[in-house]
């Protein structure tokens, strides 16, 4: 049954009633032929909707599809969209009989960031995944991880390429992302969006095995010493600086962090273990490729 709801405006009486449908893929057609005008539809939402329609984790959440008074479609066309494409039918509150100037007050909150997008195709972990996205992203693209570059956006750093990049290869960034989350937990001296986005970097664009990967990072955060003194060295100075006031800057960690990596893939050791910017370039990953030369 509708529940209607009434509003006064300069003494006219209006009635909006909300319901709940099913919307199949001809159905959301139809609606779609309705709109009164054209939106900016984002291929990214269509595709992240859709794949959690045919995961059947689409939720009843009370978000509605709108028209106006003269049956006009003002709000929904992601979702019918992605139906479409999905070829799944949804259940959805549909409101009808809205002021057309309603559509005015839609979409005015905050934007959907990329951990919430990958969250709505059911993925757990989607904020440090997102950001094992971005880590990786910089690492691929020479930038210093812990540095805010102005030139990213005019590389394409965007929250849509973000969440592009995440479903070309969502298996990986998801199980380097669960595994972050599962050290840091054991651990917690070396941030989640690093473990994650190094050992997706590590796998993906340095052609190493992911259990070797993971080998390093659990020597790393591990309680244990290592057989490798520079795993030791990197982990006194990240116990260190969870129980300092003066934190090392996220760049020199990372720096600190590829060193070490470094040292360990060539059986190679030092003394000491640091990073001096003014001193020395940033150190860029040893790939598999380059071992045998």
């Amino acid at each position: 049954m509708p529940f209607p709801h009434f509003t006064n405006t300069l003494n006219s009486f209006i009635m909006a009633t909300s319901v709940v449908e099913t919307i199949t893929p001809a159905k959301a057609q139809e609606y779609l032929d309705k709109s009164g005008g054209n939106r900016n539809i984002s291929k990214v939402v269509v595709d992240s909707y859709a794949l959690t329609m045919k995961q059947g984790k689409w939720l009843l959440n009370g978000e509605p599809i709108v028209f106006d008074m003269n049956d006009i479609l003002l709000n929904g066309h992601h979702r019918l969209h992605a139906i479409i494409k999905s070829g799944v039918p949804i259940q959805t509150f549909v409101t009808r009989g809205v002021e057309h100037e309603s559509y005015t007050t839609f979409d005015c909150g905050r934007h959907r960031t990329v951990g919430q997008l990958i969250g709505m195709q059911g993925v757990g972990n989607y904020n440090t995944i997102a950001a094992s996205v971005t880590t990786s992203y910089k690492l691929a693209n020479n930038f210093v991880v812990g540095e805010n570059h102005g030139l990213e956006k005019g590389r394409g750093r965007t929250n849509t390429m973000m969440i592009e990049l995440f479903n070309q290869d969502r298996d990986l960034y998801i199980d380097c992302g669960n595994f972050a989350c599962e050290i840091r937990h054991k651990t917690n001296i070396l941030e989640a969006s690093i473990i994650g986005g190094v050992s997706h970097f590590l796998v993906r664009h340095c052609g190493y095995n992911i259990e070797f990967v993971k080998g390093f990072f659990r020597s790393v955060c591990s309680l244990d010493t290592c057989e490798l003194q520079m795993l030791d060295l990197l982990r006194k100075r990240l116990i260190e600086n969870k129980t300092t006031v003066r934190k090392t800057p996220r760049s020199v960690i990372v720096a600190l962090l590829i060193k070490t990596w470094n040292f360990y893939v060539t059986g190679t050791t030092r003394k000491v273990l640091a990073f001096d910017a003014s001193k020395e370039d940033y150190p860029k990953f040893i790939k598999a490729c380059e071992l045998n030369k």
